[in-house]
């Protein structure tokens, strides 16, 4: 039996329901059922990928533990293998991985707005970000319709709505975040 098999059979729970789902309780019927009790189903996919993922977090939560140590992931499976279930999954819900933070980076760099090397470690702290550093060049020097100025174009804009929106002037308040990071985007 593969283990995502095992998952559903466990989280399947009595079969009253059409493959693929699951009998939470049961509720009033409509139609052609008005007046009776139906049963409640709900999709199974779901649990078992919420299942799927906190056996990702404990596997990375696992691995860290050994990359701090020095030691093989086996020994720490070891060592864990002497705890329940229960233990283990409370050891995994409490035990948060530790994330590099992005925001110290920016502030020891000093930069208005997001430095390359804060953007970097943002997007290894969130996989998947396709977020990226400002567009420093001059307007002059940027090609007409290249994607970096109409990147330059969207953020000036949308900036100066958020500066119209709170009231804020850059010639009266120059240190404020949005001057600053309007003054390093060129607008």
């Amino acid at each position: 039996m593969k283990a995502s098999e095992f998952l559903i059979e466990g989280v399947a729970g009595p079969k009253s329901c059409w493959k693929g789902y699951r009998k939470v309780g049961t509720k009033p019927g409509t139609g052609k059922n008005a007046g009776k009790r139906v049963n409640d189903c709900e999709k199974i996919g779901e649990d078992v990928e919420d299942l799927e993922q906190e056996f990702d977090m404990i596997e990375n939560i696992i691995e860290q533990i050994a990359d701090q140590n020095a030691v093989d992931v086996d020994l720490v499976w070891e060592d864990l293998s002497s705890l329940s279930d229960d233990e283990l999954y409370v050891f995994a819900v409490t035990s948060t991985p530790i994330n590099e933070d992005w925001q110290k980076a920016n502030k020891r760099d000093k930069t208005d707005g997001m430095s390359r090397k804060a953007v970097k470690a943002y997007r290894r702290e969130n996989p998947g970000s396709k977020l990226k550093t400002a567009v420093t060049t001059k307007p002059s020097k940027l090609k007409r319709g290249s994607k970096a100025s109409k990147r330059r174009k969207s953020y000036c804009s949308r900036s100066r709505g958020q500066m119209s929106m709170h009231n804020i002037s850059c010639s009266k308040t120059p240190d404020k975040a949005i001057c600053k990071a309007r003054r390093r985007w060129n607008c």
